[in-house]
């Protein structure tokens, strides 16, 4: 008796570990294919603001982030076949990633300055169309035909979904997207709640023009005042850089032992390599300071 109740009590394990185990990596896989679909969507996002940004409407003048691109690698091309001298191939591995990663950069604050630039308009076009009497459907009507630009597009194809009989969530949800910045959120959801619930649109969009307006003249002030720190960091930066290529010419000896010569070869990296990281520790403060 003492026998089998051991037996059984060995059985009940093995199938609570079989159990568990099955729990276990059925638990693992969907924690694996939680890690990886944000990662394939980050991937994915990041790809489509590229396009967005280098290639624009698929026009000669709206390609022209991607024309420019390519003007720099050729132009970095023939600076590697005359001062350094990296072979091709990894030149192209390591600049087409940081090209990619700089135009979404670049394109991010130009965007970033359209949109400081031109939402205010938009909010004095909302405000003083609703002061003059007339609905939430013709304020953002007279946005999308008075203003211009991107921005102007992106009121019209509201004003026009909006009309079609959408919801506004979904309309003004998709315009968020567009432009993922706080001021743009305030504003779809202050629409939004003026449309369902009838709020005082004019307070509200008074009260987000003078914040707006606030933060512009706080964030010129900033640049302002690290004007002086960035002009120097750009200045220590570019010395090496001139020191190099001026050496080609006065001094070919130098240069060759940097060039070709295995241990000049590890100056050059370090070199490189301080440039880098002494621009991000920048970068980085200027950021925290900003």
């Amino acid at each position: 008796m003492a026998y089998l109740i051991i037996l059984i009590g060995i059985a009940i394990l093995l199938i609570n570990h079989l159990n568990w185990n099955r729990l276990r990596n059925t638990a693992l896989k969907k924690r694996q294919v939680a890690i990886h679909l944000p990662l394939l969507h980050y991937l994915l996002a990041r790809w489509g603001e590229w396009r967005h940004f280098a290639l624009g409407d698929r026009t000669l003048k709206g390609a022209k982030g991607l024309l420019v691109a390519l003007g720099l690698l050729m132009g970095l091309i023939v600076v590697n076949g005359n001062w350094f001298g990296f072979s091709l191939s990894g030149l192209l591995i390591v600049c087409l990633p940081v090209m990619v990663i700089a135009q979404i950069s670049i394109g991010r604050t130009l965007q970033r300055r359209y949109f400081e630039n031109n939402f205010p308009e938009v909010l004095s076009a909302i405000n003083a169309s609703v002061s003059a009497g007339n609905s939430i459907h013709q304020a953002l009507h007279r946005c999308g035909s008075s203003i211009g630009g991107p921005l102007g597009k992106t009121f019209q194809r509201i004003d026009r979904r909006l009309n079609l009989g959408e919801e506004p969530e979904r309309v003004l949800g998709d315009a968020c997207r567009e432009y993922q910045y706080r001021e743009f959120y305030f504003f779809a959801v202050v629409i939004i709640i003026s449309m369902q619930h009838g709020a005082q649109l004019r307070m509200l969009i008074s009260r987000l023009n003078r914040i707006v307006t606030n933060s512009r003249t706080m964030s010129r002030r900033k640049m302002a005042m690290t004007s002086e720190a960035r002009a120097s960091a750009k200045i220590v930066a570019a010395i090496p850089i001139l020191f190099f290529c001026g050496m080609k010419y006065f001094s070919p000896e130098n240069f060759d032992f940097i060039i070709n010569d295995p241990t000049g070869r590890i100056i050059l990296y370090y070199v490189l390599a301080s440039e880098a990281i002494g621009m991000t520790i920048i970068w980085l403060l200027l950021r925290k300071a900003l």
